[in-house]
C-alpha cells in the first residue's frame, strides 16, 4: 500500500509498513535522520535571521500574515510567537499534520523523507503471544461485566412489572438468554 503525504497530514493509517512499531526507538530515529529545519521548510519558506531560521506559521489553525514562526536549528526546537506553540520536530509534525500520538508523527516524518521505520524486536512479539490467552480473558471479564450492566439498567425494568414470581423467574431466565445471543 503506498502511502500520499501531503502538508495537511492526509495519510493512510493502516499502512503495513507501521506495523509493531516502537514508541522510543522511531521518536529517537526521526530526531537522528530528520532535521528540523529541513522539516520546517517542507511546511513553509524560511530566512535565516541570525541563528535562526523564521517564516511564515505552517500550523493549520494559524493563518500568519508577519513572519512569526522560528527554528533554532542548534536547539532542535520551533516556535511561534503568534500561536504561542512551540517544542521539537515531533510535535512539529504532530501540529502540523493534525497527529495525536508523536509515535506515529515520528513513523510519518521517516516515510515522508524516506527513511525506513524501525521495527519492534522478534522478543516483544513472543511476549504478545504468550500474554494473549491472559489479555483475552481480562477482555472476557470486561465483556462479562458490561453485559450484566446493560441487562441489568436496560432489561430488569421491564420485568419488574410481573408479579407471579414464577412467571418473572421464567421472563427472566428467557430474557438472559436472547440477551446473551444477541450481546456476543
Amino acid at each position: 500500500m503506498n502511502t500520499e503525504y501531503t502538508k495537511t497530514g492526509e495519510f493512510s493509517a493502516t499502512d503495513p509498513r507501521r506495523r509493531g512499531v516502537s514508541c522510543e526507538i522511531v521518536i529517537e530515529t526521526a530526531k537522528d535522520g530528520v532535521t528540523i529545519e529541513r522539516f520546517a521548510a517542507e511546511l513553509t519558506a524560511l530566512k535565516k535571521t541570525g541563528r535562526e531560521l523564521t517564516g511564515l506559521c505552517p500550523l493549520p489553525d494559524h493563518d500568519d500574515r508577519t513572519p512569526s514562526f522560528t527554528v533554532n536549528p542548534e536547539k532542535s526546537v520551533f516556535h511561534c510567537h503568534g500561536c504561542k506553540a512551540g517544542g521539537d520536530m515531533v510535535t512539529l509534525a504532530q501540529l502540523a499534520w493534525k497527529i495525536e500520538r508523536p509515535d506515529v508523527a515520528a513513523a510519518e516524518l521517516l516515510l515522508y523523507f524516506g527513511y525506513e521505520v524501525p521495527q519492534r524486536p522478534p522478543a516483544w512479539f513472543r511476549k504478545q503471544e504468550r500474554q494473549r490467552r491472559t489479555r483475552d480473558a481480562v477482555d472476557e471479564v470486561w465483556m462479562n461485566v458490561l453485559r450484566r450492566r446493560l441487562f441489568k439498567y436496560l432489561i430488569l425494568p421491564c420485568l419488574d412489572g410481573i408479579e407471579d414470581k414464577e412467571e418473572h423467574d421464567r421472563e427472566l431466565e428467557r430474557a438472559w438468554r436472547e440477551f446473551r445471543r444477541l450481546v456476543p
